[in-house]
């Protein structure tokens, strides 16, 4: 069966779809619907389902048509200067109105329409029952109310004169129109119907009480209980009959009144024989008064409240959206990152010089690597700009095959008209946390490779590193002198953070961290000199946590201490992600970007929003709804194989949804054993099959598809090892075939692996 939550979001799309403008729908817990005109936000109330129940999309197609077609002052819950009883009939010629064009917008709305209106009648949400009267002694607008959603299932008669204002009615096409006639009907009903008043008699208001209980009551009580409802045995000959005894307005002048019609004949073919409901003949409850007032409208406006779900036991949607973050506050420059670590190895005897040797030994063992990345770059985007080519005919001709006229019309000169090739770039996000570090060397010197191959292609980057360790300049670099270190101020969204402010935060927006910084470790901005010291420095700092951990066989001269490993704030780096893209983009015109994720593990989970006190809240998952307002996307939990996103999954599938990037993940393991495939099971949201398992034991990398990624690479941390040894030195004049072979192996082993991961990795990008 079908989840409520499920079935919320299933509507919200159906409203949505139907709207066709891109309009934001949200279903909030509140009595009826609303509509923000300048937001374009339609707000839809949870209502209170049954399975097979059509009210739920008739409600969708309703509060539609108003969102399309109704200005502020139209919706039911706007006040009217004309008075309440005036409200009334505005209420009712505007909805003749909405639901006629919504039936003719979406032909499939009409049956939906016409069942839900059959279920809120036989709740008697026109209040007839309670009312006990003849439906054929209502006032006009009560009977034109009736028409217009009911039909036929009726036996509504009207004078000749009556019959021309319900012809004005169904003539509705604009507001104005709406307005015109609603003033001129309200003063006819007025000067004749004013005796009346439409107002009946007393009736048990307690009765409301016992209308809420029968709603909740099965289908079979419905049947058993109810007078009115749709007929399970209709006969044809019921059928003629109902048709025989009903009076219809006169013919009307559009194509509109014949939909009506069939409308109407649908809906009495689905009541018992067609015959009408069975109320009071006596007219003896009428009150006297002066304003006239729609009684059906007035009774279905308060029964209305009743389809809402405002139990505590609702799960409310929590829509929530991406904050524009002030990139100063988080991202910590190029030139500052470098200068500190400049001054920090400038200062270490000897640590220049063997970072320099450090960088050309890897230049001489990866420039092989880098340019097999280039021409495979190269090859794919030649074929896809061949295949993206076309050829097509000049006016002139070609006098090489004039000779073949008579039997040939192929004589004209051609022409290839080759695409221009889009513009890409790259934005790479690296994990600086402290379970990298028995493989943060191995990382650093495949995102260099990276950065060279962006080099060689001309292809615009940035690296970031983010991390909730660096502390600024001006706390003089003392832990207790930095106010973000401070566990009561770390759920403070609204302070700075390097003495600026980190996003001028709205309602719904998710909040950020003061601790997280985005140290940029390599940019396309650097020119070569720059990113040729900035390669020393990290491979420098890369080398200090091999030898933290006791790996000594390595030249060791430590880091600053900003740079030391920390938490893994991958969550919060996501949410200001979406801004820093956006800025990437603009600057450098990339039409196509590749955003890259390296991380070993789970974020830390520090996930709040604003809320509409002020004040943050925490994230509910299994609610969590994120919206782009510019896009008008939404993200919400996948629950595919009974396993719930968590939230970096559906940060990083609005990341890609609202931007429209190439989304690529790293994903770093050690070992093949079981516990490799209980991290592999919990980056794939699924667990690994067997054959799966062994291919990656076999290759050391997994490729998965059915994740938030466009590809995520599940890496053996082992096969990021870039072998720097010649293993054919090994062998010896006289050495046997065996150990050839064997070092052969050995040499080529590693390379492949590499070339593999990093043929399907330009195959993507490319």
């Amino acid at each position: 069966m079908m989840k409520k939550t499920d079935l919320v979001e299933q509507k919200s799309m159906l409203a949505k779809l139907m709207a066709a403008e891109n309009i934001s729908v949200e279903h909030k817990k509140i009595p009826t619907a609303a509509f923000d005109v300048k937001n374009r936000v339609l707000y839809l109330p949870i209502l209170k389902w049954k399975p097979g129940s059509d009210v739920y999309d008739l409600f969708c197609a309703h509060e539609v048509g108003h969102a399309l077609w109704t200005p502020y002052d139209g919706w039911h819950s706007s006040i009217s200067t004309k008075g309440k009883g005036y409200k009334s009939f505005l209420n009712v010629i505007e909805d003749a109105r909405i639901e006629k064009k919504i039936k003719r917008k979406f032909n499939g709305a009409r049956k939906c329409m016409i069942n839900g209106y059959i279920e809120l009648m036989n709740e008697d949400f026109f209040g007839l029952r309670k009312m006990s009267v003849d439906v054929n002694d209502l006032g006009l607008i009560d009977r034109i109310n009736l028409y217009t959603k009911a039909g036929t299932q009726y036996s509504i008669e009207f004078t000749d004169e009556e019959r021309e204002w319900v012809e004005k009615v169904e003539r509705t096409e604009t507001w104005e129109d709406v307005v015109e006639v609603t003033d001129a009907l309200y003063e006819w009903c007025k000067e004749n119907e004013s005796e009346t008043d439409n107002s009946y008699g007393d009736f048990d208001e307690n009765e409301d009480e016992d209308d809420e209980d029968e709603w909740e009551e099965s289908e079979e009580d419905e049947e058993n209980t109810s007078p009115i409802g749709p007929g399970k045995d209709n006969s044809d000959d019921d059928s003629e009959k109902s048709e025989e005894n009903k009076t219809k307005p006169s013919s009307k002048s559009n194509e509109d009144s014949t939909e009506e019609k069939d409308d109407s004949e649908n809906i009495s073919n689905n009541f018992e024989g067609g015959k009408s409901d069975p109320f009071s003949d006596t007219r003896e409850n009428f009150a006297d008064g002066n304003e006239p007032t729609s009684m059906t409208d007035d009774n279905f406006r308060d029964r209305e409240k009743e389809l809402s779900d405002m139990s505590d036991r609702v799960s409310i949607p929590q829509y929530l959206t991406f904050p524009k973050i002030n990139t100063d506050a988080i991202v910590v420059d190029h030139k500052v990152i470098h200068e500190e670590l400049n001054n920090y190895y400038n200062g270490a005897e000897g640590s220049v010089d063997t970072g320099n040797e450090m960088l050309k030994k890897f230049k001489t063992n990866n420039s092989k690597m880098i340019s097999y990345m280039v021409k495979e770059f190269e090859m794919k985007k030649a074929a896809d700009i061949h295949r993206r080519a076309h050829t097509s005919k000049k006016g002139t001709l070609d006098m090489n095959k004039i000779h073949a006229y008579k039997y040939s019309d192929n004589i004209f000169r051609q022409i290839t008209n080759l695409p221009e090739g889009k513009n890409h770039g790259m934005v790479m996000f690296i994990d600086w946390s402290g379970s990298m570090h028995s493989y943060m060397k191995d990382t650093i010197e495949q995102l260099i490779n990276l950065t060279m191959f962006c080099q060689k292609v001309q292809i615009p980057f940035e690296v970031y590193a983010f991390t909730d360790h660096y502390r600024d300049y001006n706390c003089g670099g003392n832990r207790n002198n930095h106010p973000s270190w401070s566990r009561r101020s770390e759920y403070n969204y609204d302070e700075t953070s390097a003495g600026k402010k980190i996003a001028n935060y709205k309602k719904n927006d998710m909040t950020i961290s003061q601790h997280l910084r985005l140290m940029t470790l390599f940019s396309s901005k650097m020119n070569s000199r720059e990113l040729t010291t900035a390669y020393r420095n990290i491979l420098l700092v890369s080398e200090t946590f091999s030898n933290y951990y006791g790996y000594r066989d390595r030249p060791y001269y430590g880091a600053p201490n900003n740079f030391s490993l920390s938490g893994t704030p991958l969550d919060a780096t996501i949410l200001c992600a979406k801004t820093i893209i956006q800025e990437f983009k603009t600057k450098t015109k990339a039409q196509i970007v590749n955003v890259v994720f390296l991380t070993d593990g789970q974020s830390n989970r520090h996930n709040e929003f604003l809320n509409t006190d002020g004040r943050t809240s925490h994230v509910d998952r299994s609610n969590l709804h994120i919206d782009d307002p510019v896009t008008r996307t939404r993200v919400y939990p996948n629950r595919e194989n009974g396993k719930l996103m968590d939230t970096t999954s559906i940060f990083l599938l609005a990341l890609k949804k609202q931007l429209g990037i190439n989304l690529l993940g790293f994903f770093l393991t050690s070992g093949t054993g079981r516990r490799t495939a209980g991290n592999m099971a919990y980056i794939m949201e699924r667990y690994p099959l067997d054959e799966e398992v062994s291919k990656f034991r076999k290759e050391k990398f997994l490729i998965e598809t059915k994740t938030s990624y466009d590809e995520l690479y599940i890496i053996n941390t082992k096969g990021l090892q870039i072998d720097e040894v010649d293993h054919m030195d090994a062998v010896e004049v006289g050495s046997t075939k065996a150990q050839i072979r064997r070092a052969l192996k050995k040499n080529t082993s590693g390379k492949l692996q590499n070339r593999m991961l990093l043929n399907a990795f330009i195959k993507k990008v490319a």
